[in-house]
């Protein structure tokens, strides 16, 4: 059963600042599951538009891009997280409940009013589209991983960025520019 709730309020005080997670820029390892080899492929997929679903990983290479997969399918991405869920369960333990879903704010750094979801997909209402900064994922024994999507799923979904709960857990990704206040559906799964 999804759960979608809207709360009021500010940042936490404990969210740490000294490291800067915003999205800015990829560097593709694997698009399709494929290895990149050189950065010039990597930039020549996601230039020619191929890639629509990006896998950010929470690392940097030396010029600040973030290592992601593409993928350049819903399926194929979909198809990957099926493989892929099964590798990530087995290097988790449960430590009891853990935190059940993802949280989604208004500001950066996790700040302002913020929406949480449990699992599922949804368009996003009004009152939420294109308003997502800032999120934090849902451990990885509750889900597998988010994803935003640039348009609903009556638009076609459009672009797409995931977030892998065991890569991404107990940190805030911050969105740049090109996903600030951009996405209109989320699904977690």
């Amino acid at each position: 059963m999804a759960l979608m709730v809207v709360l009021g309020g500010m940042a936490p005080a404990s969210v740490a600042a000294d490291k800067d997670n915003t999205i800015k820029s990829f560097y593709y390892l694997k698009v399709d599951g494929k290895n990149v080899t050189a950065k010039n492929q990597a930039n020549t997929a996601s230039e020619g538009n191929g890639i629509q679903v990006t896998m950010v990983l929470p690392k940097q290479n030396k010029d600040g891009e973030w290592l992601a997969y593409g993928f350049t399918s819903r399926e194929k991405a979909n198809q990957f997280a099926e493989k892929d869920k099964k590798s990530q369960q087995s290097k988790f333990s449960t430590l009891g409940s853990g935190p059940c879903c993802t949280d989604f704010y208004e500001n950066k750094n996790q700040g302002g009013q913020y929406i949480y979801w449990r699992s599922g997909f949804t368009n996003l209402s009004s009152a939420w589209n294109d308003r997502i900064s800032s999120l934090s994922t849902a451990s990885p024994y509750y889900s597998y991983a988010t994803t935003l999507w640039e348009h609903t799923s009556a638009q076609g979904y459009g672009r797409g960025v995931y977030f892998r709960h065991s890569d991404w857990y107990g940190k805030t990704a911050n969105m740049a520019s090109d996903w600030d206040n951009v996405a209109s559906a989320i699904s977690i799964k």
